[in-house]
């Protein structure tokens, strides 16, 4: 596919998948279409990239090669379950499943959407830290700095929110400004300067 997207000087997806589907089809009758589909996707993709490689001078080779033989796997064709830890993959005649290898990082992470579910929520909000690293940024000292540098400050939302959704939650992002308006232990207002 590399090859004759090289040779012709295709570009285009669409291009690519009206000239080579339905020759790969037949070639390939019992494998699931979308590989096809993922292969043109791929193909293109990495020649654009050869050629603007090209165009800059840095690219050495006269045509883009596959070092390793690669499959490119989209949601049609490759499911995960961390629920179960399976993951399923289409191939010729059906789907296989395959159990994977986990450790017990994530387990940790249920607690809070089991909280949240039994509270009865239909939504866990989390503040939106985006732009945590450079929000008040004047005034932190350099210790300060480098640890929240450091921070995988978007890893622990990111399980969180996945969790979350598995478990038919949804998930919100917020400004966190003038959020905090009731103090957590007592439930009397806040004054603006904390």
């Amino acid at each position: 596919m590399l090859d004759y997207a090289w040779a012709k000087g295709i570009t285009s997806f669409k291009r690519l998948k009206a000239e080579k589907y339905r020759e790969l089809r037949a070639k390939y009758p019992r494998l699931p279409s979308h590989y096809i589909y993922t292969a043109c996707q791929m193909a293109c993709h990495i020649y654009k990239s050869f050629r603007k490689l090209k165009r800059k001078g840095l690219a050495k080779a006269e045509k883009p090669v596959f070092k390793k033989q690669v499959v490119m796997l989209d949601d049609h064709l490759f499911s995960l379950n961390l629920e179960s830890w399976e993951a399923s993959i289409a191939v010729e005649g059906g789907r296989v499943k395959l159990k994977l290898l986990h450790g017990t990082y994530h387990e940790k992470f249920k607690e809070v959407v089991a909280k949240a579910k039994e509270a009865g929520a239909s939504t866990i909000v989390m503040e939106d830290l985006e732009k945590i690293r450079r929000k008040h940024k004047k005034g932190r000292s350099k210790a300060i700095n480098g640890r929240l540098n450091r921070w995988s400050f978007r890893k622990f939302q990111n399980i969180v929110d996945y969790k979350a959704r598995l478990a038919g939650l949804n998930v919100k992002y917020i400004e966190a400004d003038y959020t905090s308006s009731l103090c957590p232990i007592c439930g009397e207002k806040l004054s603006p300067n904390g």
